[in-house]
């Protein structure tokens, strides 16, 4: 069974810069059908306004299609109550851009890690503790930064940090909205190497939006290119990248510098 199925979606929104004008409106997501496999990452790559970000958001359930379905595990997550989407929604991590904002300020880093481990397990202290502990190896960070604050952490650091909470329910699928986007280039380089290692640790799906298609083609199985709200281009094997045909694939690819060089 396939993780994750879109089929037909759409979305529509109406705007207008002032009450004087008539709304007009942008089709920022249209007829967009996709499907996602276990244990693949899928990059989804466009410019900027492209729609892969509200796509994104349409996937996560923050924003409801016009028209269509998205199938997670079997299941449209916009037919669902509140039970069964909070009982899927364990499944469904999403790692956004800004890790500063994705975080809460007066919170310990143990505690933000725990969140969604409070959500759905009962832990005493010690045992919630030692799994945030655990989680923060894994993504390369000490077990004594659970007492510590995120002004203390650089974004790399951070992003590690929104990563662990990420997996703590160990999903089915993470999705990755520009994840490394605004990071220097090392640090780039350190994050897609520690998610590739969790995505085989864990078996995990992952759905890879960036603008930058040198990221998505370093970690994902596969790609689609967006542009205006289409998907027009796609790729099932990433060996064939350079053979890309649509103008907006090839402005992308001339964008691509010398290959990130892997650190394991």
């Amino acid at each position: 069974m396939s993780i994750l199925v879109l089929k037909n979606i759409k979305k529509t929104y109406l705007l207008r810069n002032s009450v004087f004008e008539k709304r007009k409106s942008i089709e920022a997501v249209k007829n967009i059908s996709l499907t996602l496999e276990h244990g693949v990452c899928l990059g989804i790559v466009g410019e900027s306004g492209s729609g892969k970000s509200t796509l994104g958001k349409i996937i996560l359930g923050l924003e409801k299609p016009d028209q269509g379905e998205v199938c997670f595990l079997g299941k449209n997550l916009h037919n669902l109550n509140s039970k069964e989407l909070k009982e899927l929604r364990q499944n469904l991590q999403v790692v956004f851009q800004d890790c500063y904002s994705a975080v809460n300020p007066r919170l310990t880093i143990g505690e933000i890690i725990a969140e969604p481990i409070r959500n759905y397990k009962r832990l005493s202290s010690v045992e919630e503790e030692n799994q945030v502990q655990q989680l923060l190896k894994k993504v390369g960070l000490s077990p004594e930064d659970v007492h510590k604050y995120p002004s203390q952490f650089s974004g790399g650091q951070l992003q590690r940090i929104n990563i662990a909470r990420a997996i703590a329910l160990k999903p089915k699928l993470i999705i990755l909205d520009e994840a490394v986007s605004a990071l220097d280039a090392l640090v780039q380089i350190q994050i897609l190497n520690l998610l590739a290692q969790l995505k085989e640790e864990f078996q995990l799906s992952y759905l890879f939006i960036s603008h930058d298609i040198q990221a998505v083609n370093y970690i994902a199985d596969c790609l689609v290119v967006m542009h205006q709200g289409e998907v027009v281009e796609s790729l099932d094997d990433m060996e064939q990248l350079e053979q890309l045909e649509h103008p907006v694939s090839k402005k992308l690819l001339s964008s691509i510098l010398p290959p990130f060089p892997k650190l394991f």
